[in-house]
């Protein structure tokens, strides 16, 4: 048979089925089919592209592992379901899906499958490995049951020979009631469990090392989930919304909580935080009213905006020492700030905001020990003319500040300023003073000092930079920190002179103490070593 031929029975075969030959290469079983680029494989398609529904007849699509184009004679391996193929479908009551397919494309069913359809596979290790493009590229989208080999899915236990469970993979699956995985799985993808609204428990003893985003939000039955001390990486909202949770263990191992964690989780009580963390993201614990109390562990270094806004039974802060970076709201509207008298408020060692009305010609100054301030912890603070900043301050949160336009000096007991992070030098603008009247302001720093502040620029911008009163360290008052300061100190811890006797400051540190660690502080001066930072 010539070439001519065979064109002219396609023609025909597409013409007797009355559809367009633009649309795919050829029918079988009622389903639509194009030849892949490497002239094996086959792609489901549709029938027509623009019409608002395809294969609106079919009730039953049966996809097989291997079609035959009977014009000629041709049998490819079916792999994918392709771009909108099954899109709007509302008669399907049943579709298998072979085990040879391995991709399916933006929207290949729609949102529009009926419910009460079923979703029939045998092999449950390939399902698990779709490459699924989007939400609505998964048939399970529409909320109809999955069955392996006949038997209706509700308690899922990964099988054998899956190494990641592929996004959207059960998305949506209403069906799901439990989840275990104990297998060689080493990854959870994007909405794999999202919207599974009646599943309850998850179990997972593997080696699982990544959750990815979203993997189980709004899964609003989920009571119980238990995860290995395998999990190091958690991803955004991945368990988002799961308002039946009570308690949650972070894993050992996790390092850095992810935005939108374990945000709206109305029943979540108790939480657990790893001995490691270092990060807790913005919206984490957003809206979990019940939560009265966590942890936080010696080696917290920042917390994100919003983390636990909302969180309206949080009792007690206790931030680390390391923690120095506070965002925007990060406990506001929580049953701790409210309790807070008016004034400055102290997160830890972090100079939160300032509650009530600040008075008039207001002189803020930042109780010793404090390390930084919390992003936009004095914003637009009109009343505010003067502020002073403690010697162990090194982390000035962004716009903390900003547009507090009536500040005219600001006295900064650091030996030298610590960099401003990029985040906070927006536009070439620096945003912890942003908006105010830098040029026609005064900076006061510590003797010995101002040649730290002017190369940088940022503080070089002040109208007026001067040194005054004595170097930090200096105990003696000598105008010098040296070996005379240290021998002043020895002589007060060992009782031998009275810290009234020198003209310095003894306490270094504002511990309320003098002791070996105001020793150390000293050294260090001299040395030359950054004793602000003590990260």
């Amino acid at each position: 048979m010539n070439y001519l031929s065979k064109m002219l029975i396609v023609a025909v075969t597409l013409l007797a089925e009355g559809l367009s030959a633009s649309a795919y290469d050829f029918m079988s079983g009622g389903i639509a089919y194009n030849v892949n680029a490497d002239g094996k494989t086959a792609t489901v398609t549709y029938l027509e592209r623009r019409k608002s529904t395809n294969y609106d007849q079919l009730t039953e699509a049966n996809i097989p592992q291997t079609v035959i184009n009977a014009a000629d004679g041709k049998s490819y391996t079916v792999t994918t379901i392709g771009e909108s193929a099954f899109y709007s479908n509302k008669t399907i009551k049943k579709l298998t899906i072979p085990p040879t397919i391995v991709k399916m494309e933006d929207g290949a069913f729609g949102s529009s499958l009926p419910s009460t359809g079923e979703l029939h596979i045998t092999d449950l290790a390939q399902w698990c490995k779709i490459d699924f493009a989007n939400a609505t590229a998964n048939p399970l989208y529409s909320g109809m049951p999955i069955y392996v080999n006949g038997e209706k899915l509700t308690n899922l236990v990964i099988p054998q020979g899956v190494n990641a469970v592929a996004t959207y993979a059960f998305h949506r699956y209403k069906g799901l009631e439990t989840l275990k995985i104990d297998t060689n799985v080493s990854a959870i993808g994007r909405h794999a469990f999202s919207q599974c609204s009646n599943l309850t428990s998850v179990e997972i003893t593997g080696n699982v090392s990544r959750i990815d985003s979203s993997a189980f939000q709004s899964c609003t039955k989920l009571v119980t989930i238990s995860l290995p001390s395998s999990v190091d990486t958690i991803g955004p909202s991945a368990f988002a919304s799961c308002s039946s949770l009570t308690e949650f263990a972070f894993p050992p191992n996790v390092r850095n909580i992810p935005r939108g964690a374990l945000q709206q989780c109305s029943k979540l009580q108790h939480v657990v935080l790893g001995s490691m963390v270092e990060t807790i993201g913005q919206t984490a614990f957003n809206n979990c009213k019940v939560l009265k109390e966590i942890n936080f562990p010696a080696t917290l270094r920042a917390i994100g905006s919003n983390a636990f806004n909302n969180c309206s039974s949080l009792e007690n802060i206790d931030l680390p020492l390391l923690c120095s970076d506070v965002r925007h709201n990060a406990f506001n509207n929580t049953k701790w700030l409210n309790a807070q008298p008016e004034g400055m408020v102290y997160a830890g060692y972090v100079a939160y905001t300032y509650k009530g009305t600040m008075p008039e010609n207001f002189n803020l100054v930042l109780r010793d020990s404090i390390v930084g301030i919390a992003q936009y912890a004095f914003y637009n603070q009109k009343n505010l003319t003067k502020v002073t900043l403690p010697f162990t301050m090194y982390d000035l949160g962004g716009w903390c500040f900003s547009q507090c336009s009536n500040i005219t000096e600001v006295h900064c007991k650091m030996l030298q300023p610590k960099p401003t992070p990029s985040q906070y030098n927006l536009y070439g603008d620096w945003t912890v003073f942003y908006n105010c009247n830098l040029g026609q302001m005064r900076l006061v720093v510590p003797i010995g000092c101002k040649v730290y502040y002017t190369a940088t620029n940022e503080w070089s911008r002040f109208g007026e930079i001067v040194e005054e009163g004595l170097p930090i360290g200096d105990i003696t008052g000598d105008t010098l920190v040296d070996v005379d300061d240290v021998n002043a100190l020895v002589n007060i811890i060992l009782g031998l002179k009275n810290a009234t006797y020198y003209k310095g400051t003894a306490d270094v540190n504002s511990s309320g103490i003098v002791d070996v660690d105001d020793v150390n502080i000293v050294i260090n001066i001299i040395l030359g070593l950054n004793v602000f930072n003590p990260i």
